[in-house]
């Protein structure tokens, strides 16, 4: 087979990027080097390469800012930059100065290991490793495809020159077809312990466990084509939960990757540069709850104007100085000791079931009653008391926002949606009802949630004040996507081309990616 072809593997020594802080550290050094030799070896050192793959499904150190943070995090408007990075012209703002490292980290570390398997046969000598490497490669590989729409993905290793980019449909095609891969290989392997030394999730190499894993991670990405082709989706959900191992239900199912011994990318973020703060729609969210989660989520601000209040920044808006709002909220404590990061939940797959039930799936249970589920799992993974009172809330509703530092970023509640359960209610008001505790339920992991919003429009967030965007994006339509790598138009210009192309539309931050149709949710 051919050597693996990566323009942005290629150029990642010679790349360079306008660091968000000087305080962050390089992040393009493979600390795995991965190997011919190594990979020819046995496979002990197979299942090796499989570990570190984890530290980049959702990247475990600082590199996380530029891939997450200040993308996902910012867009889903779960946190905010207090900081005006490069005058105030960044993401959130909507002149785009970070989109190029995610797609960097991912073909670097995980699509270059997975063709290395490929090289060396390990699809055939080590199945049990190839299967788990194929789950890692999609939980990895769908972010990527939903931040940038058609990517390179079949035909990666096929060329030393060119390689062509699929369409998102293509992707997620091949994504369902690798995760029937994997399960029925895994499924003859549930009593192999072989990973058990390598796994550094809280799975803890459990094979059966990994299955369901897989099964949640398929009910998640059919879900994401529901407007598309309803049809495959209502498949491909009822197969996740049809399986014999299951979709995740507990807590104890919840899919979470070690630190590794590193900090947690947010508290680092949040506590030791003071680049991260709760977002305004979190305060207006949260607030008008009360929702137990908020002080389990953020501290209370340190500002004179707001001290011992919960104060977040609403996103886009005009900062001359990071004095300005940087004491703020900031994260919760619990990041601070936190030895895991977030890739997948009981409490989401909860709230996918439910929506999946609400559309006359077979979840295994009602809408209404994975609802609950949701909430409570989710009350339950944050140590969060009071969720059956909470649910039992008809009268809640979002909160009015007010910015003590600038009145032009005051807004109104942007919904009237309720906690408690309404089964009167139209599917659309119920639908919004499960997204807005989707939503909740989904922090700190922000891409997820901002791919949720694109889909469904829910939560109702709060458009940017300040759009930098010359016209690209529209404020009330708000970011669908990030541009294509700059590196890729530098030294791939005929494949990125053809990933413009099948984009169906300019390379900006305002083009829909494929499942974000706009259409009507029902």
């Amino acid at each position: 087979m051919k050597k693996i072809f990566n323009t942005v593997l290629a150029a990642t020594a010679l790349f360079a990027v306008t660091n968000c802080t000087d305080n962050f550290e390089e992040i393009n050094t493979d600390p795995y080097g991965i190997t011919d030799e190594s990979a020819e070896q046995d496979g002990n050192n197979i299942g090796g390469f499989v570990r570190a793959m984890q530290a980049y499904v959702r990247t475990i150190d600082a590199g996380l800012q530029v891939e997450e943070n200040l993308t996902g995090d910012a867009f889903s408007q779960f946190l905010v930059p207090p900081t005006p990075f490069v005058s105030n012209r960044n993401n959130v703002t909507y002149a785009f100065s970070w989109y190029d490292r995610q797609m960097v980290l991912k073909y670097n570390n995980i699509m270059s290991y997975m063709g290395r398997f490929e090289e060396n046969g390990v699809d055939e000598n080590y199945p049990n490793f190839y299967a788990l490497g194929l789950i890692h490669k999609v939980f990895a590989m769908h972010k990527v495809t939903d931040n940038y729409g058609p990517i390179m993905y079949s035909q990666y290793n096929s060329s030393p020159s060119f390689v062509p980019y699929d369409s998102q449909e293509q992707v997620y095609t091949q994504f369902f077809a690798e995760l029937d891969e994997a399960v029925a290989t895994l499924e003859t392997y549930t009593d192999n312990t072989e990973f058990v030394q390598f796994d550094t999730s809280t799975l803890g190499g459990d094979i059966a466990q990994w299955i369901k894993a897989a099964n949640s991670l398929r009910l998640r990405l059919a879900m994401r084509i529901v407007k598309v082709n309803p049809a495959l989706a209502q498949q491909e959900a009822e197969k996740a939960i049809a399986n014999s191992y299951g979709v995740m239900e507990s807590n104890e199912d919840n899919l979470m990757m070690s630190l590794q011994g590193n900090m947690h990318p947010l508290w680092m973020f949040s506590s030791s540069w003071q680049d991260t703060r709760m977002s305004a729609t979190m305060e207006s969210v949260l607030g008008g709850y009360e929702d137990p989660r908020l002080p389990i989520y953020f501290q209370p601000a340190i500002d004179d104007d707001v001290a011992g209040e919960f104060k977040g920044i609403r996103q886009g808006i005009a900062i001359s100085s990071k004095n300005t709002y940087v004491n703020f909220s900031a994260i919760g404590t619990m990041f601070g000791t936190a030895e895991n990061v977030k890739i997948m939940t009981a409490s989401e797959v909860a709230f996918l079931r439910a929506e999946g039930a609400l559309r006359g799936w077979n979840m295994g249970g009602s809408a209404e009653d994975l609802y609950t589920q949701g909430v409570q799992l989710s009350f339950d993974e944050f140590d969060a008391a009071g969720a059956a009172d909470y649910l039992a809330d008809a009268t809640s509703t979002f909160a009015d926002y007010t910015d003590p530092k600038n009145s032009e970023n005051n807004f109104s509640a942007s919904s009237d949606i309720t906690i408690a359960w309404e089964e009167s209610d139209s599917d659309e008001r119920k639908l919004e009802r499960i997204i807005t505790q989707k939503w909740i339920s989904l922090f700190p992991n922000g891409q997820e949630a901002w791919s949720e919003f694109r889909r469904t429009g829910y939560p109702r967030l709060i458009p940017v004040v300040v759009n930098y965007s010359g016209g690209l994006i529209d404020t009330d339509e708000f970011v669908r996507r990030t541009p294509f790598p700059t590196v890729e138009y530098n030294t791939h210009n005929e494949g990125v081309q053809t990933g413009v192309e099948l984009l169906g539309g300019p390379d900006n931050g305002g083009t829909r990616v494929w499942w974000d149709t706009g259409a009507a949710n029902f």
